[in-house]
């Protein structure tokens, strides 16, 4: 009896159940039971609470600190994430800021355009939030713009003015005084144009132009800011002499800060002298003249625009023209840059004239 009992059990499980009408069907006998409902739910090891309004200022900022590393990793958009999060987080602490900008500033030359715009959109964000921040670091930023300026990748080179922009917007003195001859010749290169009238230089600029070609709407950006930067440039630096009030000996002036720019400039204290037999000198058609720039102090705006007026305007004119003919965008800019030379021409032949008389 025991053993055909047990057969009818193991055959129970093969068996299909016949189901009746208005009957659910039978649970299966490993059928969990999940229809309860929860009031709360602990989680001991985090947390929904806005970190920032609960944590300390240091670890605030170390958590700061650990996601800079992450500008340098291999995605696209885990940068541009990190650089947006920096952006919503930015400490009123100018300590971090010089951490910031090591991490960040090197996302100039990013092959990535979205990673380039959000870097465009932080150190703005940055820039208003801190009025010295470019000023301070304008010297280390600048040679990333540089780069920029001169790198194969055209949208790397089309983009690099918008980070110079920045600059001269929030950082002008710095960038003008430190790098005016070097900025100078970084238009010059992103433009493909020549320094000199020598078969050499024309024959490379045809060449690179080739390469580089730059559309209406790109090219007209980069002239718009070649004259934001000569405008800040050549600006007046000098003080309102109604500012100035010598009330205690009528000598007191002589041995204030002297009222002319560079007076001991006779001196060359800052200029590298040529010798006669250098390399230099010997052929003035295929070198560029303004490799003795770089060692000329352009620290006042008088400097800088004899500078501009001896070895930059007539290239300028002489490209600007060939650029309105070819109308657009382009053209109505290079129009302003050509007004703007003629402009600066003007004042100095005045300035000249004047101090003659």
């Amino acid at each position: 009896m025991g053993s055909v009992r047990k057969k009818k059990e193991k055959q129970k499980d093969f068996q299909k159940a016949k189901l009746k009408v208005g009957k659910t069907k039978l649970k299966p006998t490993n059928h969990t039971d999940t229809s309860f409902v929860a009031k709360t739910i602990s989680l001991p090891s985090q947390s929904i609470v806005n970190k920032t309004s609960t944590t300390s200022t240091a670890e605030f900022e170390a958590d700061l600190i650990k996601r800079l590393s992450l500008t340098k990793h291999h995605a696209n958009q885990t940068r541009k994430e990190t650089l947006i999060y920096i952006e919503q987080h930015l400490p009123n602490e100018p300590t971090l800021y010089k951490q910031i900008l090591t991490a960040v500033v090197p996302l100039i030359i990013d092959q990535s355009r979205s990673v380039r715009e959000a870097l465009i959109s932080l150190l703005t964000a940055a820039s208003e939030k801190q009025s010295n921040l470019m000023e301070l670091h304008a010297r280390s930023v600048i040679l990333y713009i540089h780069s920029a300026m001169t790198h194969i990748n055209s949208d790397i080179r089309n983009d690099s003015v918008k980070f110079l922009d920045i600059l001269i917007k929030y950082g002008k003195d710095a960038v003008i005084r430190s790098a005016w001859v070097k900025t100078l010749k970084a238009y010059f290169s992103l433009l493909s144009w020549t320094l000199n009238d020598s078969k050499q230089s024309v024959s490379l600029a045809i060449t690179t132009s080739s390469v580089t070609k730059t559309s209406s709407k790109s090219k007209g950006v980069i002239l718009d800011s070649f004259v934001k930067f000569i405008k800040a440039g050549v600006q007046d630096e000098q003080l309102d002499p109604s500012e100035v009030n010598i009330t205690i000996h009528h000598l007191t002036g002589k041995y204030l800060i002297p009222s002319t720019p560079q007076p001991f400039a006779q001196l060359k204290l800052f200029q590298r002298e040529t010798l006669a037999d250098d390399s230099t000198t010997k052929n003035k058609n295929t070198v560029d003249t303004t490799i003795d720039l770089n060692t000329v102090s352009c620290e006042d705006s008088q400097t800088r625009t004899k500078v501009l007026v001896e070895f930059f305007i007539p290239q300028i004119i002489k490209h600007s023209k060939e650029v309105v003919k070819e109308g657009g965008e382009q053209g109505k800019a290079a129009r302003s840059l050509e007004k703007l030379c003629d402009a600066i021409l003007v004042k100095v032949k005045e300035e000249e004239e004047a101090a003659r008389d």
